[in-house]
């Protein structure tokens, strides 16, 4: 078992246990899909994903997940108080709330807090309403040709 299948140190783990691996048919990775290449890269046989990444999300309480982040390249979360908007909002509205939210709630999912509502209301605490009159241009999710890179100097 490999602590943790996406940092440096999966290589290291892969040494440690490289008797037992190369008694193996294949790879079984329980972890999201950056794991399942990370450890790809160093095996020469079948590295076999044994969950499916489904979001970049929190658990709130045992078992329950939520997304987070929709890892768009196109981040707001400066101008609405860590709340992303594409992923909170159903509709992924950038601008603010569409004209269906009532009293807070989702048009979509009454059950739901409506995202700019929670933006709203965070923005407030922190003095910083006036991001709500920012206005952010519409999102282009072909901008980023995959597979994205990116280089830091």
């Amino acid at each position: 078992v490999i602590p943790t299948a996406c940092d440096e140190m999966t290589e290291v783990a892969i040494k440690e246990n490289s008797e037992a691996i190369r008694n193996a048919g294949c790879m079984l990775v329980m972890s999201c899909a950056l794991g399942v290449h990370k450890v790809s890269s160093y095996l020469d046989k079948p590295v076999i994903p044994g969950v499916d990444t489904l979001f970049i999300g929190l658990e709130d309480e045992p078992g329950n997940f939520y997304e987070v982040c929709a890892q768009c390249g196109q981040c707001v979360l400066g101008e609405t108080a860590g709340i992303c908007p594409i992923t909170a909002c159903h509709k992924g509205l950038v601008n603010g709330p569409c004209g269906g939210t009532n009293k807070g709630k989702c048009e979509v999912d009454k059950e739901k807090d409506c995202a700019w509502t929670l933006i709203y209301q965070r923005l407030n605490v922190q003095g910083r309403l006036d991001l709500m009159r920012k206005q952010q241009p519409p999102k282009n999710f072909q901008a980023a040709p995959r597979p994205r890179t990116i280089k830091i100097a």
